[in-house]
């Protein structure tokens, strides 16, 4: 993963598929307050056909690529992988559907429809997979604050935002300001060729959200959990709260003889993808004896400097960040955002013990809402 020209990054990934990501400062934190489900609203009309001959998506499944995107909350990001004697087609056609913003008329109630059934899918509006209310801060709040952009909206029914999109995405999703990595072979899809379908750029600084105005103590989870509070932005101080949550999972499986926990890190589970303060979290099995497990993290931050642990917890990491980078499309998107993001490097190759003792410190055990 190395940054080839300012704007664009790259992962050089052999084989016949590659893939191109854009990624633009267009999350749910760009909302602003009163418009929550607006940036989830804007990416459903952006990848809408823009006509009823279905452009662009013809045309690339004429030439076996695919095109997606992913709203999240510091970021949109819109890929496409293909073929890679096709990709540089594949991205004219794509800049040239990103800035062409005309829809037919009944696009905004269809894509409202479908963002509803979505969500009722995704969620089946549980409050053990709701959350919404728990992790994203407000545009100008903390988090826990009472702010859903996508259940709420949904329920509405109807295109809610419909008068809003276009002014948000001409805002927010403009190709001179947004970061693009590609997987693929350079002597196949050369850098240069890249730069210029995609014309000049100025990687935009995303604003960091707000500080907490409360701690972890004072929110409610939707399950019983571990939370370390992340509050550094680099890639140092987000790859040293990972490291220590793997090491609060082992802490967890050892007081109850079970395998270790998943570490899940912000809304999505998407490795540096979000700006601080967000979380990481370490969910407690069923059955788990709550006051053990505080009592044991109690002691926690010192056990992270014991000989061996931090060197575990980065074997684990790694094992695992080599698994998120398996395919093209990944490479290329998690290259854009981490570009995005300022978060270009090698995660935990340098995780600093300090870091790691100090995210650990912050740890606290919440109990389910």
């Amino acid at each position: 993963m190395r940054e080839v020209a300012p704007g664009l990054g790259w992962y050089e990934y052999g084989g016949d598929v590659g893939a191109v990501a854009l990624a633009f400062p267009a999350g749910f934190h760009a909302e602003g307050a009163g418009r929550p489900g607006l940036a989830h609203f804007a990416e459903h009309m952006l990848m809408a056909p823009r006509d009823r001959q279905a452009h662009p998506y013809a045309r690339l499944e004429e030439r076996g690529c695919l095109l997606e995107a992913r709203t999240r909350r510091d970021h949109l990001t819109v890929t496409v992988s293909g073929p890679q004697r096709h990709l540089l087609r594949a991205v004219e056609t794509l800049v040239a559907h990103l800035t062409d913003l005309e829809r037919p008329g009944d696009t905004a109630l269809r894509q409202a429809e479908i963002i509803r059934n979505e969500v009722l899918e995704k969620t089946a509006l549980s409050p053990a997979t709701d959350r919404w209310r728990w992790c994203v801060p407000t545009p100008d709040g903390a988090i826990g604050a009472d702010h859903d952009p996508v259940v709420a909206p949904a329920l509405a029914g109807s295109a809610v935002h419909a008068d809003a999109w276009q002014a948000f995405l001409a805002r927010h999703v403009r190709l001179d300001r947004c970061s693009a990595a590609v997987a693929a072979d350079p002597a196949l899809v050369g850098p240069g060729a890249v730069e210029s379908a995609l014309g000049p750029r100025t990687v935009p600084r995303i604003p960091r959200a707000a500080s907490p105005g409360r701690g972890a103590q004072g929110c409610k989870a939707p399950r019983d959990e571990i939370v370390l509070p992340v509050r550094a932005d680099d890639l140092a101080g987000q790859s040293a709260a990972l490291a220590a949550a793997e090491l609060a999972a082992e802490t967890v499986a050892a007081a109850h003889r079970q395998p270790g926990a998943a570490v899940h890190y912000g809304l999505f589970d998407e490795w540096f993808s979000e700006n601080a303060p967000t979380v990481v979290t370490v969910p407690l099995p069923a059955g788990t004896d709550g006051t053990a497990v505080e009592e044991r993290m109690r002691a926690f931050p010192k056990t992270v400097t014991e000989p061996g642990a931090l060197a575990r917890a980065r074997r684990r990491l790694s094992h695992e960040w080599a698994r998120r980078l398996a395919t093209p499309s990944a490479c290329a998107r998690l290259t854009a955002w981490m570009l995005l993001g300022g978060r270009m490097g090698d995660p935990f190759a340098p995780c600093d013990p300090d870091l790691v003792e100090h995210s650990a410190s912050a740890a606290a055990v919440l109990r389910g809402a």
